[in-house]
């Protein structure tokens, strides 16, 4: 997403552009799920001849796949226009077959937050359904065909 300030460091040493996602690094870390904030980017489609650079909040580690798929979570705090719903709905339209993309947003903006921007949308109010998603996936063994 874009990020207008330069972020700030928290006790673990990732630094954050938001208090969502210094709230979700938290809750990953005290979760033991091993992850990096901004580690990639990509060129994405949003219009005909229109594209825009996407940077990934938060990117899971490989022990925490689905599908495998690398899980990518994304705090959404608007569905404003520079809010980021369209950078990922032409994230997911170029690279859905390798990333799966878990949305975090108030309960309010849920349905109105287009299904094509996300594979997963969970609430900001409440980690716990966030914590149980990710703890399923320990649970799944890896796919022998990719192993």
């Amino acid at each position: 997403m874009p990020h207008r300030r330069p972020g700030w460091a928290l006790a673990n040493d990732h630094i954050v552009h938001s208090q969502l996602e210094a709230s979700l690094c938290d809750f990953l870390s005290e979760a033991q799920v091993a992850h990096t904030h901004w580690p990639l980017n990509f060129n994405v489609p949003i219009a005909p001849k229109q594209w825009l650079l996407y940077i990934p909040s938060i990117v899971l580690d490989e022990a925490h796949k689905k599908d495998d798929r690398v899980i990518l979570i994304e705090p959404v705090n608007s569905v404003q226009p520079g809010g980021g719903v369209r950078r990922l709905q032409g994230f997911r339209s170029k690279y859905a077959r390798e990333y799966f993309v878990v949305v975090i947003a108030r309960r309010a903006l849920h349905r109105r937050i287009s299904k094509d921007a996300y594979d997963a949308i969970f609430p900001e109010e409440d980690f716990e359904p966030l914590g149980e998603f990710l703890g399923k996936l320990r649970l799944q063994p890896p796919n022998p065909l990719t192993t």
